[in-house]
């Protein structure tokens, strides 16, 4: 199964181990699940383990290099304007599309209350968790 995970969910896994976002996190590390991502919020990641956790640059991009590595990359060819309250939020949108994801694995409130989109589920870490096992 395909999914995006949201910048949130990785901060989450990255920063406070233990919880649910790491638990789908390594679903992907053991080859369980199958991530895809974008430069867009790859770039995202980086940007905010540097600048809101204080992370040095050079453990950031290796962070971000991690995700890379085991990530699908897709090159969206499509700009969405789905969520006007937060525009950024559009780029895991097109990103899911461009992937073909089944699912996007975010926190965020304006994409949750999406429910789906374009038959894209999108869910908090601990109802996939839930329904994966």
């Amino acid at each position: 199964m395909r999914v995006v995970l949201d910048t949130n969910v990785l901060i989450s896994a990255f920063i406070f181990p233990g919880g649910a976002p790491e638990a789908v996190y390594r679903l992907v590390l053991e080859g369980r699940v199958e991530a895809a991502s974008s430069i867009t919020l790859l770039a995202e990641f980086g940007r905010v383990l540097a600048e809101k956790f204080g992370w040095e640059a050079s453990r950031a991009e290796e962070a971000t290099a991690q995700i890379a590595r085991i990530a699908v990359l897709v090159s969206p060819s499509e700009t969405v304007h789905e969520i006007k309250t937060d525009p950024a939020d559009d780029r895991v949108l097109e990103a899911a599309a461009e992937a073909g994801a089944a699912v996007i694995i975010s926190g965020d409130r304006h994409l949750l209350r999406l429910g789906s989109w374009r038959g894209i589920r999108i869910l908090v870490p601990s109802a996939f968790i839930a329904e994966f096992e």
